[in-house]
């Protein structure tokens, strides 16, 4: 059963990557999974249904992608730097989630805001538990990890996605990625 759901949604993931949500229809998916309508209606209620389980298997995807790069550095400092640096270099990449995230109009129309703050807590509370850990080892000032984690992670989503201020202009991630990481460690490296 969940064979046939992933091809469903590997296959729209596919034709929405190369003609977008408006152009792909369910018959489209129908026929490139080779697979009747009602089977894909077997596991989703419409096409908005399968987008949004869709947007939600590549959300998770993502979050385990950057943290399991991490995974093996043993300083909080260094996993915190690290996985800022490869977020932004993964965001300002063309891939499907990117795309979403940049689609304003898409991506608010399907992400309703009680999923969207479960994602955005899920991701909170990943960074909190590096924060504290840092913490607990003496290397970081004593913060209120998730305070801090949730302000990261709204810096994140402003220098990532370049949807504010003047990074709409300028787009130099390595100017800007820097700018970042500074402002972060030192707010909370211990001096």
């Amino acid at each position: 059963m969940n064979d046939i759901k992933s091809l469903i949604l590997d296959k729209a993931r596919e034709r929405m990557e190369r003609f977008g949500f408006k152009k792909t229809t369910m018959d489209e998916i129908s026929k490139d999974c080779r697979i009747s309508k009602k089977t894909i209606y077997e596991h989703f209620t419409d096409k908005e249904d399968m987008f949004q389980c869709l947007l939600s298997r590549e959300w998770h995807k993502t979050i385990e992608l950057l943290f399991a790069q991490i995974d093996g550095v043993p300083d909080p400092l260094e996993r915190l730097v690290l996985l800022i640096r490869q977020s932004i270099a993964y965001f300002n990449q063309e891939n499907f989630i990117t795309k979403i995230l940049k689609d304003d109009e898409l991506y608010w129309a399907f992400v309703n805001r009680k999923y969207h703050e479960m994602i955005d807590e899920e991701i909170i509370s990943l960074i909190a538990r590096i924060i504290c850990e840092g913490k607990q080892q003496g290397k970081f000032r004593d913060v209120d990890e998730t305070i801090v984690a949730y302000a990261g992670f709204k810096l994140f989503q402003a220098f990532s996605y370049a949807r504010t201020g003047p990074l709409r202009q300028e787009q130099n991630e390595q100017k800007y990625t820097e700018e970042l990481i500074d402002f972060i460690v030192n707010g909370l490296v211990k001096k």
